[in-house]
């Protein structure tokens, strides 16, 4: 009885504290293709599926991450092929 009680008591602030939450990384904001690149040598792809497509057509491999697609997509992505700044 002792041992569970002790075990309680200990366990007790690691489980009421919970997780910590990471704050989420700043992007910078990107207003054309040769600042996006300068970061970004092949584009970022929204998803690996539009980074396959976009090799397939002959570009080269782009980065894939979401959050700095949707932040620069309406502006660097003009043919909405999911792939922003794409390089051949």
């Amino acid at each position: 009885m002792r041992a569970v009680l002790v075990a309680a008591v200990v366990a007790a602030p690691i489980v009421l504290a919970g997780p910590v939450a990471a704050e989420p990384m700043p992007t910078k904001a990107f207003t054309s293709c040769k600042q996006l690149r300068a970061e970004y040598s092949a584009g970022i792809a929204k998803n690996a599926k539009a980074a396959r497509k976009a090799v397939k057509k002959g570009y080269r491999k782009p980065l894939v991450c979401k959050r700095v697609y949707l932040q620069v997509a309406p502006a660097l992505d003009p043919n909405r092929n999911g792939v922003a700044c794409e390089v051949q």
